[in-house]
């Protein structure tokens, strides 16, 4: 059976090369893997409920009060103590979208509308969601969205954040995958914080901590930063995870590798994807949402290769599938085997 609702979770499959998970393919700096390993010792102690030290180390970072930031087990606790912490009584999300916004704003009692990405603008985020936001308490977009793998355009996030704030709407931007891009520091949500405005980021995708659990929310209003921090549970950050996070700030050179490996491979995998007659969507990401025939991902799985399904995604069908863009040694063997498949 095909993994149809998160990627890399099914540990019952017999796969070989997994593309269904977005994780940086370089794998965990050693550094990080070294401050998780020393932290060992300070293990028998409650972890700082506070996350002090992270904390300040992402205020120097960021340029942002240190007060203005909540860490979390991971985006998708904080996505759940945002709802819980602020209760919007209707919510604004987009379609497709990550499925946890819905999960989480459902299961507070908030009525969820969805705003439909459309095909033939490659499922890209337009001026219109300017018209769908009154009426909301909430919207929450991504950039870049799961599973388009698009950023929103400077000038449009700046109107977002504009009329979020006009109609007293919390605008929470997942970020979670924008330090794939070269650009991040000019795309980031973070240069237009008012009031409204949540950045939510995560250490999992570009640090490949999926397994630590690490993300951290920055809020353009202290009041709002003091309310999510009073949800949820009172450790939610482990202190290997806080050490993790510590050491992973200062990887520069790091990121800027993963940056460059991403854009090369993901432009290369795109277009060996669209010489074979595959529809391929643009992405700015380190994964590509493409659509194929039906069968493909059962095709796959029985070579041991596993993508991601995107049959559970609103607005999306059987015939859409996301894939991460790893190495290029694993690249070309999905390449290989897509084309084996398509040629019959």
């Amino acid at each position: 059976m095909l993994n149809r609702h998160h990627g890399g979770n099914d540990l019952s499959l017999d796969i070989s090369l997994d593309f269904s998970a977005n994780l940086n393919p370089l794998g965990m700096p050693e550094k990080v893997r070294e401050a998780v390993i020393a932290s060992a010792a300070g293990w028998e102690k409650y972890p700082d409920p506070l996350c002090g030290e992270l904390r300040g180390k992402l205020s120097q970072k960021l340029g942002v009060p240190v007060c203005d930031i909540v860490c979390g087990n991971g985006a998708d606790d904080l996505i759940y103590r945002i709802v819980s912490a602020l209760r919007p009584k209707r919510a604004l999300i987009c379609a497709p979208a990550f499925g946890e916004y819905r999960k989480a704003l459902s299961e507070y009692g908030c009525t969820v509308d969805e705003h439909f990405l459309r095909i033939e603008n490659d499922f890209a985020l337009t001026e219109s969601i300017l018209d769908s936001i009154a009426g909301s308490d909430m919207l929450i977009l991504a950039s870049p969205n799961n599973p388009t793998g698009q950023i929103i355009k400077t000038e449009l996030l700046a109107a977002i954040a504009e009329k979020c704030s006009e109609t007293g709407a919390y605008f929470l931007c997942d970020e979670s995958f924008i330090g794939f891009s070269p650009e991040s520091e000019k795309l980031t949500a973070l240069n237009l914080l008012n009031g409204n405005t949540i950045v939510l980021r995560s250490f999992t995708k570009l640090f490949a901590m999926a397994g630590l659990r690490l993300g951290y929310t920055v809020c353009g209003s202290r009041a709002i930063a003091e309310k999510i921090s009073a949800s949820g549970q009172y450790w939610s950050v482990s202190a290997p995870a806080q050490a993790a996070g510590i050491a992973a700030l200062d990887e520069n050179d790091y990121i800027k590798r993963t940056a460059d490996l991403i854009k090369s491979e993901r432009e290369h995998l795109a277009a060996e994807l669209a010489g074979m007659g595959v529809k391929v969507f643009p992405s700015d990401t380190d994964f590509i949402l493409f659509r194929a025939r039906t069968d493909l991902g059962e095709l796959l799985l029985e070579r041991k290769i596993l993508i991601r399904s995107c049959a559970d995604f609103s607005g999306l069908d059987g015939g859409f599938f996301r894939t991460a863009v790893r190495t290029g040694f694993e690249n070309e063997q999905l390449i290989a085997a897509i084309r084996r498949i398509m040629n019959g």
